[in-house]
């Protein structure tokens, strides 16, 4: 019998509010923020410079062991691919989702991952291999579970699901807010006009920033 797969949802992730928008430098307004964010998993997997490899081929696993358009539940409970595993001296851990997490962009992306290490080594080492899987939140359909080999530092990738930070302009004056848990907390690190009449306050909630974006003489920046 089967194990129930145990999902452990990452409590420190944002989400992806401003996924790939480490490489953006446009200010964005109400109007147009939601659609001018381009949210998918190339920036994030580029940050562990990700190579994908074929998974068959890197576990010995034969594919019709497998059902057809399996999931990466389908594939974390799969005895032939734990069985695999285990025959190529590898190990994984917990199974992590993103998809009870919230956030004030709606086309942002939901992702599913675990890690494979080597059959000795710790889990406070770097991972062998990660197995992913990801949709849009506004999408039912799942893309395809697909396997890459990880090249750099792990705590990049979680750096970047969980450090986010945005510049808000508002009357000619500039203020930067900066989060590390999932985007429901922001805190104030720079306000670049000392008069207080207009500013915002020190600490917003997630709710706080939805507030500010139906302003229209709001504009926001995302920097990292």
């Amino acid at each position: 019998m089967k194990n129930r797969t145990k999902v452990k949802t990452l409590k420190n992730y944002n989400t992806f509010i401003f996924e790939s928008a480490i490489e953006m430098v446009e200010v964005f307004n109400d109007a147009d923020i939601l659609e001018s964010i381009v949210t998918d998993s190339d920036a994030l997997l580029k940050s562990i410079n990700a190579e994908e490899v074929d998974m068959y081929q890197v576990f010995e696993l034969n594919p019709d062991n497998l059902k057809s358009d399996y999931s990466i539940e389908d594939l974390y409970n799969d005895d032939s691919f734990n069985e695999s595993l285990t025959k190529s001296n590898y190990k994984k851990n917990e199974l992590e989702s993103t998809e009870e997490t919230e956030t004030f962009i709606e086309e942002s992306i939901v992702v599913k991952f675990f890690s494979i290490y080597e059959k000795n080594a710790s889990e406070l080492e770097q991972p062998k291999y990660i197995i992913y899987q990801s949709r849009k939140r506004s999408a039912n359909d799942w893309e395809d579970v697909k396997c890459y080999k990880v090249n750099a530092d792990m705590k990049h990738f979680y750096d970047k699901l969980t450090n986010k930070s945005v510049e808000i302009k508002k009357n000619d004056k500039t203020y930067v807010y900066i989060t590390s848990n999932s985007g429901n907390d922001w805190q104030l690190q720079k306000n670049g006009d000392n008069d207080n009449s207009d500013r915002f306050k020190e600490y917003m909630t997630n709710d706080d920033i939805k507030a500010i974006l139906m302003d229209d003489d709001v504009s926001i920046t995302i920097l990292a």
